[in-house]
């Protein structure tokens, strides 16, 4: 049934001059049609060729992640390792899963991905501006403008990695949705928008609830208060009936959103920085920090000045237009924001306010916290991506009127200009910093699509590298090669639990040679000696540019202790000098070394080595002579840690051989394997076997 109710008070008329430039005259909207064309096909060659010479591991880990879903048949996959307690919900990896249907976890999956996300990001684009009083022709350009890349920092962000890009669209549509939802005058169309905004809302706040009340909620909630504060619920406003939805909407959605959050982050592993450690700065770091902001406002736009270009040279010349561009466009943005509570009947307002708010909170946590690192201004803006492009179309979708407003209708033309030229400079001549390479190719210190070949080459197929050094290449490969990143430091290569699947470091993921992929310096930080004491000696080393390619006959996995938390096959950890003690010496005994407590000696004979345990029921097998009749001697435990609570303890008065405990975790947990002396006898320990224990 009908809800009954008189209209929305009348949107503002639209401008004569912009209803003359997309309606007198049909030719500029053609020509800007022509624009988007040609952006966009600049857009796709970005995405599917350009892109493979600036993709990174972290452009990889959609990819990797898709292939984890497949495998374990888990949306989130149980082996897999979430980093900053982001559940990746809605995001990238949703349309690379289609793909995979027919096609291996590589490049050509992560660019059908990436062309998915930006068909949403200009449709969100083009749907936002249909908001504002403006012509189908300006609305075609700011869209095509957007299309264009705008800057190396903009095209990896929204297009290219992509992460941010999917922020963008998710508030556009949001925003969107409520405003439709209260213009809604039935009640179909009320239950339509309600049930559609309240689940965007649920996806962001499944993903990260602290991130989405910053980047959603809070400007969603300010935009749907400044229209009740404008309009009100009244006969020219609101109906009861749409206001109603916009409560359950937004109630739902982040409720509900934040309960499948806490449901699901405490059955994943997730792996999250120390939140403790963020604090507020100091009045004169906040100071210092406003410069910073302008460089990063200056990266994003493309508009920050090429230092030691020649003035009159073509990069020169270029980088003073993207400079003049990029001021005239933040100054518009300021204005933006300084006047986003606008007039009543504007209906483009609220997401001028929904910008407005998600551009004054993250300029608040980057200038006055310890969240970004503003050392490095390139790679901290890209937190600033969403919200300023948002305020960017709120400023570029301004009613032109020469007549009235000739200066501003000047600088809404200029701007135009150089955003829409900006595709080729972007996508084809430009790094991720938003630099300009005017007289070459974009390259890379390394050429790895080459790197995989080379190692196919070889009859290498499996190995290991550090993180930025790894995930690339298996997706470049086409999972012909696959690297797992690991972590060196310690003296022996760990597996790197963030971003990463359990499943890779299992001694059965790859049966045959293996390799580490290695600096020259992450190279001599590396116990070669120990690695081969573990029976994993080097059989042959490679060198490809100014990588080291250190290749074993088997799979380290097998060898080296703590990658395999399952423990499917036993695992030692031997006494020798880099064990852990409070009060041993390693002495040799028998056939081997031992950790030795002298008689009167209290304190841990042997303590770690903090390993990553998988749920399930384990034996640990301690291999210790002592002797200490009739007095309790020696005490072993198993205790996770951090806050060391015992899981099993056994005290012996005498031992001559292996003693076994048994104990059991539900989750994944770091284990410490501990062995006490008590002061009653000597108390020597060789080793301690972990293995899990047969059902």
């Amino acid at each position: 049934m009908a809800i009954q109710a008189p209209p929305l008070r009348t949107p503002l008329a639209r401008d004569v001059t912009a209803n003359r430039l997309s309606k007198a005259n049909p030719y500029w909207f053609v020509a800007a049609v022509f624009i988007l064309a040609v952006n966009v096909c600049f857009l796709v060659f970005y995405v599917f060729v350009e892109y493979r010479h600036l993709f990174h591991s972290d452009s990889a880990v959609k990819v990797l992640i898709a292939r984890e879903i497949v495998v374990s048949h888990d949306f989130f996959p149980p082996d897999w390792y979430y980093g900053n307690n982001d559940l990746m919900v809605l995001f990238g990896h949703l349309f690379a899963l289609p793909a995979m249907i027919f096609l291996p976890a590589g490049f050509t999956v992560h660019a059908i991905s990436g062309v998915v996300t930006s068909i949403l990001v200009l449709h969100s684009i083009w749907l936002a501006t249909g908001l504002s009083p403006i012509g189908r022709t300006q609305r075609t350009l700011i869209t095509a403008s957007m299309a264009a890349g705008i800057s190396g920092l903009l095209a990896e962000n929204l297009y290219g990695q992509a992460s941010y890009g999917t922020i963008l669209y998710i508030s556009l549509y949001s925003i969107y949705f409520l405003i439709k939802l209260m213009r809604a005058r039935s009640t179909t169309k009320v239950v339509l928008w309600t049930v559609l905004l309240g689940a965007l809302i649920a996806a962001s706040f499944w993903t990260n609830p602290q991130r989405g009340i910053v980047t959603i909620g809070m400007p969603l909630i300010a935009a749907a208060l400044w229209s009740l504060y404008r309009t009100g619920i009244h006969q020219g406003g609101v109906t009861r009936a749409s206001w109603l939805g916009v409560v359950i909407s937004i109630c739902t959605g982040m409720g509900g959103g934040t309960l499948l959050y806490g449901a699901t982050i405490a059955h994943v592993n997730n792996v999250s920085r120390d939140t403790s450690a963020v604090q507020w700065l100091p009045y004169d770091k906040i100071v210092s920090n406003l410069a910073v902001l302008g460089k990063e406002a200056l990266i994003i736009f493309g508009g920050l000045p090429p230092g030691g270009s020649g003035l009159l040279s073509l990069a020169g010349l270029y980088g003073a237009l993207r400079l003049i561009v990029a001021v005239m466009l933040l100054s518009l943005i300021v204005r933006s924001v300084a006047t986003s509570g606008g007039k009543p009947g504007d209906e483009f307002r609220p997401l001028a306010v929904y910008g407005s708010v998600a551009l004054l909170s993250v300029c608040l946590l980057q200038l006055a916290t310890t969240i970004p690192n503003l050392t490095d201004p390139t790679n901290s803006s890209r937190y600033l991506v969403p919200s300023f492009v948002m305020m960017a179309i709120v400023a570029l979708a301004t009613p032109l009127d020469t007549r009235q407003r000739p200066i501003g209708s000047i600088a809404v033309a200029v701007i135009f200009a150089g955003l829409l030229t900006s595709a080729y400079p972007a996508f084809v001549r430009s790094d991720v910093q938003s630099r300009v390479h005017w007289d070459q190719q974009v390259s890379r210190a390394t050429d790895w699509p080459s790197l995989a070949a080379y190692l196919q080459d070889n009859g290498l197929h499996y190995g290991y590298a550090t993180y930025w050094n790894a995930g690339l290449l298996s997706v470049l490969s086409d999972e012909h090669v696959l690297v797992r990143q690991v972590t060196l430091d310690g003296e022996l290569p760990m597996p790197m639990h963030f971003l990463s699947s359990n499943r890779w470091y299992r001694p059965d993921a790859w049966t045959g040679e293996t390799f580490l992929l290695l600096t020259q310096d992450e190279a001599n930080g590396v116990d070669w000696g120990r690695l081969t004491e573990l029976g994993s000696p080097v059989t042959r080393k490679l060198q490809f540019g100014n990588l080291g390619i250190f290749v074993f006959g088997e799979n380290i996995a097998a060898k080296v202790p703590g990658w395999d938390p399952q423990f499917n096959q036993a695992v030692t950890f031997h006494a020798n000098a880099h064990a852990l003690t409070q009060v041993g010496s390693l002495q040799e005994r028998g056939d081997g070394k031992a950790l030795v407590a002298p008689p009167q000696s209290q304190g841990a004979l042997y303590y770690g080595p903090y390993v990553n345990v998988a749920p399930g029921a384990y034996r640990l097998t301690f291999d210790l002579e002592a002797n200490g009749k009739p007095a309790t001697v020696v005490r072993i435990d198993a205790a996770s840690s951090p806050g060391g609570t015992v899981l099993a303890e056994k005290e012996l008065t005498e031992s001559h051989g292996p003693q076994q405990l048994l104990f059991s975790i539900d989750r994944t947990s770091t284990m410490e394997f501990r062995v006490w002396a008590l002061g009653n006898g000597e108390v020597a320990f060789k080793s301690v076997t972990i293995q899990r224990a047969e059902p």
